[in-house]
């Protein structure tokens, strides 16, 4: 899963490429129109803003809660891919804001916290792992093997289900810098977004 931003009325640099027809297209045809795309998204950075979700969360977190530009009550929107749009105004007060943090080292300091917690909860969650590979081994012994937890007795699944919630998400959700300048040129040039 994945949020796709797109801008409602980007700054163009180049043309878009046209479309392929791709139940009649050939293999060729496709991969040279997603060259094409790729080359034109570069050009045109408020085009398109992709980020998979262990990357959009702490992203969007870090603007809900820094830039002081996401109103209240649309703070859950930023996590749905409900179409959620933000207005050209509030897109380049973002982008301003994201730039002023980096600028000041603030996202510099935040991305090395959040990545130092990040770092710990995956040194965690291998012990956990570990635990949870011993206790599998242990089940396949009892229920035969590739048995889910879900078909265990009681007793073990809710054992299975105590080692598993012992498990740090943090460690799922990566930050760094360059998302955040990434974003913010999307934001500047993209005449206000869609979050998909």
């Amino acid at each position: 899963m994945g949020f796709d931003l797109f801008g409602l009325n980007p700054k163009l640099k180049s043309e878009k490429p046209a479309t392929v027809d791709y139940r009649n297209s050939t293999e060729e045809e496709r991969a040279e129109f997603f060259e094409k795309m790729e080359k034109f998204e570069k050009e045109n950075k408020g085009y398109y803003f992709r980020n998979n979700v262990w990357w959009w969360r702490p992203l969007a977190n870090y603007i809900i809660e820094h830039t002081g530009c996401v109103d209240r009550d649309d703070e859950d929107k930023w996590h749905e891919n409900g179409g959620h749009e933000v207005d050209e105004e509030t897109a380049k007060m973002i982008a301003q804001q994201l730039k002023h943090l980096v600028s000041t080292g603030h996202t510099d300091n935040f991305a090395k916290e959040h990545m130092d917690e990040y770092e710990k909860a995956t040194l965690h969650n291998e012990a956990v792992d570990k635990k949870l590979k011993e206790f599998q081994e242990q089940m396949d012994k009892k229920y035969g093997e590739d048995t889910a937890p879900a078909s265990y007795k009681e007793e073990d699944y809710k054992m299975w289900n105590s080692i598993y919630s012992m498990k740090n998400w943090k460690a799922s959700y990566p930050f760094n810098v360059d998302n955040v300048k990434e974003f913010a040129e999307f934001a500047e040039e993209s005449g206000g977004f869609t979050i998909c």
